[in-house]
């Protein structure tokens, strides 16, 4: 069964990693979230690198679609459209952790 992990910087997604067997699909999202990563972490004062680094985390494994690529395509596209600029904004702007006011299924999309 194929498995679906994400990678986040604090609150922030980053990349989309899904295996099946020997099978690995991995998907950076655009530019702009780096871009919001690098202006959180900036705004939280972690501009060295082990700090920065600590922050990074991975997603525990969900079971998903077998097409490693299918899946990794669908998923960063959710993902994508789950954060739209206005959201990205108010994650730097809480130095990259989910504000406490987001609505609950947009905290779960960012902790899957």
């Amino acid at each position: 069964m194929a498995q679906r992990i994400l990678v986040f910087w604090r609150d922030i997604p980053a990349q989309v990693i899904v295996r099946a067997g020997r099978r690995t699909a991995r998907r950076t999202l655009s530019a702009r979230f780096q871009e919001a990563i690098d202006r959180a972490a900036m705004r939280a004062g972690l501009t060295g690198t082990d700090a920065y680094l600590a922050a990074w985390r991975r997603s525990d494994p969900e079971p998903c679609g077998e097409d490693p690529e299918a899946e990794a395509d669908r998923l960063a596209a959710e993902i994508e459209a789950a954060y739209p600029p206005e959201r990205l904004r108010r994650l730097v702007v809480a130095g990259g952790h989910e504000p406490m006011d987001e609505p609950p299924s947009n905290r779960e999309t960012s902790r899957r």
